[in-house]
């Protein structure tokens, strides 16, 4: 009975189970949904403990499904006031695009925002002093998880040559590989 609650700390829940939960107070937060292609992990409670109201001060936490992973936050809790910690920022479970796109041998590679590429993050290629990029110098996470342009890389401007093509626009060319051993013959320290 609620008078039972109020009067005793700490109440067994009627599935008899082997830990004491702390009282139920008059207030408390209703259960809120997960994000889509995710869940919600009870802490501490079963399936069947779970219900419309969950105590105040009690966290939940939001899982993924698959290869997804969580952005915003992952923990909430339920506040004195009835509502849940950090409500308005949205919590999304989101597909990781390839990790290996995030780095870039002979150059650098800006993540934004920061953290796991996840849908809507943009990267920003750029190579060391002495290389150059050929690809595209900007890729973007796309909602299937999947990068919109192929890995640019970067090669040493000895492996290049300029070539005005007939619009007057200035062309990079990769040398041919034995122009490589050349180069090296000449004195050009790339490697």
């Amino acid at each position: 009975t609620l008078v039972h609650l109020l009067l005793c700390p700490y109440i067994i829940h009627p599935l008899e189970v082997n830990f004491l939960l702390p009282p139920l107070s008059l207030t408390g937060c209703a259960i809120i949904r997960p994000p889509r292609d995710g869940g919600i992990r009870y802490r501490g409670l079963t399936q069947e403990q779970v219900q419309i109201i969950l105590p105040v001060d009690y966290e939940i936490e939001y899982i993924c499904r698959g290869n997804r992973v969580i952005v915003g936050p992952k923990v909430r809790k339920c506040l004195p006031n009835g509502t849940w910690t950090d409500m308005a920022q949205h919590s999304r479970c989101l597909l990781l695009c390839p990790r290996v796109w995030t780095s870039l041998e002979n150059g650098r590679v800006m993540v934004k925002p920061p953290g796991p590429p996840v849908e809507g993050t943009v990267l920003h290629y750029s190579c060391h002093a002495g290389f150059i990029l050929e690809g595209r110098n900007i890729s973007h996470c796309t909602k299937l998880g999947k990068w919109d342009a192929p890995k640019p890389t970067c090669f040493c401007e000895c492996l290049s040559q300029s070539v005005n093509d007939p619009t007057g626009l200035t062309v990079i060319h990769r040398r041919q590989p034995e122009l490589l051993a050349q180069a090296r013959k000449a004195g050009d320290d790339c490697t």
